[in-house]
């Protein structure tokens, strides 16, 4: 299995608002509200299998949300059974990880031979690079998050140990993870400019934490995977230090420099590459931030460690197709548009 590939700065923020699709059969005949259903779900899910699991006429409504790559949907729905088949994803690729939160009614959820029931509150992870099925055979309401795998650091094959397993959310991370997911598919309509990207990034560190003390809690994940998330953690939190280079992360760690680089090129990364992305969102971030217009963008490169305006300015437009100012005027001037 191929590594993970990084998620480009350019790609990540690509859309700096909200983009609401409903789908709804309200206005449908009754007798073609099946095919409808099943034809948007289609397009809204890429390729993906949901027919309707009764003669009696159905009645669906899903309200999805585009945050940059993050997919965010609410589906309300009758019997139903959705599935992704190996087919469809030889036609479709779409490699991405779904995190589903049971909101109403129940769901068995099936994925290389794991079957599981999801009451409300429950949650379940599971991998659309490889076939799955969602039954509800009564009325139900779902949540679904979904976002690239290569956002996830970790392994697939060690997520394996995870997927289609329930989660309850009575206790733990899972507890934080679905009051999170319900209150954004009722929150997120409207967001725009920098919330977007906050946004993104907190449900995307909620369910990477939640993965985490799963897959701890099944079984001591492999040491390389620990080792990546603390790397990661410890980058993260030092962002705005010049200072923070591959010598001074692997001394931090105990581990060689080669070691270090061997780790990230286990997911077809590079350390300063890394680094150089996760700063670049950064400054993009406060780039798109009102508060900050009257900042210079010298100084906006500064706090997040990029302390040579031209090089920023460079890698800036290498990342986002344009220079930091127009980036700057652009997002702004849609933020005011809103």
């Amino acid at each position: 299995m191929s590594p993970p590939r990084a998620v480009a700065p350019k790609d990540r923020y690509r859309v700096e608002r909200t983009m609401r699709t409903i789908v709804t059969t309200d206005s449908v005949a009754q007798a073609e509200r099946s095919d409808h259903w099943a034809h948007e779900m289609s397009k809204l899910f890429v390729g993906l299998e949901a027919r309707p699991m009764e003669r009696t006429p159905f009645h669906g409504q899903a309200a999805n949300e585009d945050l940059g790559l993050i997919h965010l949907s609410s589906i309300s729905a009758g019997p139903l059974r959705v599935r992704r088949t190996a087919r469809t994803i030889a036609q479709h690729e779409w490699d991405h990880y779904k995190v589903a939160l049971q909101t109403a009614g129940t769901c068995v959820i099936e994925q290389d031979e794991v079957c599981s029931t999801l009451g409300p509150g429950d949650i379940a992870v599971c991998d659309t690079s490889r076939p799955y099925s969602f039954t509800y055979d009564a009325d139900f309401r779902t949540v679904l998050l979904l976002f690239p795998r290569s956002m996830l650091p970790v392994r697939p094959e060690a997520l394996r140990d995870l997927t289609a397993r329930r989660i309850s959310a009575d206790e733990g991370v899972a507890a934080v993870v679905g009051p999170f997911l319900r209150s954004l598919s009722e929150q997120v309509r409207g967001c725009a400019g920098p919330a977007v990207g906050s946004l993104m990034d907190g449900a995307v560190s909620l369910v990477t934490a939640l993965v985490t003390e799963n897959l701890a809690r099944s079984a001591a994940p492999p040491p390389q995977d620990a080792m990546m998330l603390r790397i990661r953690a410890y980058i993260e939190n030092r962002l705005s230090d010049p200072g923070l280079t591959p010598d001074s992360i692997a001394e931090a760690h105990g581990i060689s420099r080669r070691y270090l680089f061997k780790l990230f090129a286990a997911q077809g990364l590079t350390v300063a590459g890394w680094i150089r992305v996760r700063r670049l969102e950064r400054c993009a971030r406060d780039l798109a931030n009102a508060t900050t217009v009257e900042q210079p963008i010298s100084m906006v490169a500064a706090r997040w460690g990029l302390l040579d305006g031209r090089h920023f300015s460079r890698v800036f437009k290498s990342a986002y197709g344009e220079t930091p100012r127009d980036f700057r005027r652009r997002t702004l001037a849609g933020t005011d548009r809103s």
